[in-house]
């Protein structure tokens, strides 16, 4: 705005220099009129000045009319991939009421998980001690080295280290989704996936549930690990219906979790508002954790099944049970390492003969799955005792979704 002062006062007495100093150098001219001719020089500057001022302005708002509709399109084009990704978490039929529990269980999670995180425990004992069980096979990645004085230090000092990737990696997101296949015998066609846990450490160590798991129960932090694994396998499930929806998804839920109170209101409260998934996902629960339910556990269970949601028992050490009340509990699949079935090495014990087991099962239409398939001379067994389903290493080893579906 200065520079356009500094013009036309820069006009105006060059104006007021040629009305009076024209007079004198032709004298024949009446002052008068020398007045005239610099107002009209006045007058002729100012409308150049509005023109050309009026040209600029035009440029720049061209230019800027440019960059608007760039700007629009960039934010178009952003906005339709939004649209695609809340497409693909609300799922088929867009529930965002749906995606609004995710985000709001997470929350929840998060601010739980940042008090949990200021709590110390009382000792390093209680932090690390304790017992976990899983089916999953692993090989240990590098943790922290700690030069050991003797063996008890050296295994405090690797809990130490997995309880911190544990803290670490939910504190900053790093917990991935992994998928092992669960295939139709003797197709081998997937037909389920079980879904896992993966830690991720800050130098990309990672770490399984065979590691950690009794470490972030006794800390307090599996029922975050469980629900975060729901979450993300609600996602992934939404994303899979588009293609097909006759995929199912097992997901592990520790007893800690149907324990705990307030995680599992939360539970519940998301499995609610996701009853649209009933047929494709699948809460797996270990054969010891229900054996040893409390009231509170049966109760949960009893919802869950009223919801419409389906069961699997792993980690199975015996057969001696009621196969028909196992399904009016709406358990449908039963997990069995696949050497406890194999024709003639029957170790679990049982109350009927070993060859009945498969039209026991059929008669509760509850559907047996051999877990630890590691080799041919296995699956020619497991198709001997008419087993329909398989999983393990030789299918396939739990990945990332992206490589697994």
């Amino acid at each position: 705005m200065l520079y356009h002062l500094v013009i036309v006062a820069a006009y105006a007495m060059t104006s007021v220099v040629v009305g009076r100093q024209l007079p004198a150098f032709i004298p024949e001219l009446d002052p008068i009129a020398g007045y005239w001719i610099g107002g009209s020089f006045f007058l002729i500057c100012a409308l150049a000045h509005e023109f050309v001022m009026r040209r600029l302005e035009k440029v720049e708002l061209q230019r800027e009319i440019k960059i608007i509709r760039r700007d629009l399109s960039a934010a178009e084009g952003g906005l339709e991939r939004f649209e695609q990704i809340l497409g693909g978490l609300a799922g088929d039929g867009g529930n965002m009421d749906g995606f609004a529990s995710e985000m709001k269980l997470l929350r929840k999670l998060l601010n739980q998980l940042s008090f949990e995180m200021k709590k110390e425990p009382e000792s390093i004992d209680e932090a690390i001690n304790g017992s976990g069980k899983s089916t999953n096979t692993y090989t240990r990645p590098p943790l922290v080295a700690t030069p050991p004085q003797t063996i008890e230090e050296d295994d405090e000092a690797r809990r130490n280290a997995i309880l911190e990737i544990v803290r670490s990696g939910l504190q900053e997101n790093r917990v991935d989704l992994y998928l092992q296949p669960i295939v139709r015998l003797p197709q081998r066609r997937a037909k389920f996936y079980e879904a896992f846990s993966r830690i991720r450490g800050k130098d990309g160590e990672i770490i399984t549930p065979r590691q950690y798991l009794s470490i972030a129960e006794d800390a307090g932090l599996v029922g975050t690990i469980d629900n975060l694994l729901l979450i993300r396998c609600v996602q992934l499930i939404r994303r899979v219906r588009q293609k097909s929806s006759d995929v199912g998804f097992f997901v592990n839920v520790s007893a800690r979790t149907m324990r705990d109170t307030s995680f599992f209101q939360q539970f519940v409260e998301f499995l609610d508002r996701n009853g649209d998934l009933t047929e494709n996902l699948i809460l797996e629960f270990a054969q010891e954790d229900i054996d040893a339910a409390t009231d509170q556990v049966k109760e949960g269970l009893a919802m869950l099944a009223n919801m419409g949601f389906s069961f699997s028992m792993d980690q199975v050490v015996r057969l001696d049970m009621d196969f028909q009340q196992l399904s009016d509990d709406n358990f449908r699949f039963l997990k069995v390492s696949a050497s406890d079935l194999l024709p003639g090495g029957y170790g679990l014990p049982m109350n009927i003969h070993p060859d009945d087991l498969h039209e026991a099962l059929a008669r509760a239409e509850v559907e047996l799955i051999a877990s630890q398939v590691e080799d041919e001379d296995t699956v020619i067994g497991l198709l001997d005792a008419d087993v329909s389903f398989g999983q393990g290493y030789l299918f396939g080893v739990p990945r990332p979704p992206q490589s697994s579906t």
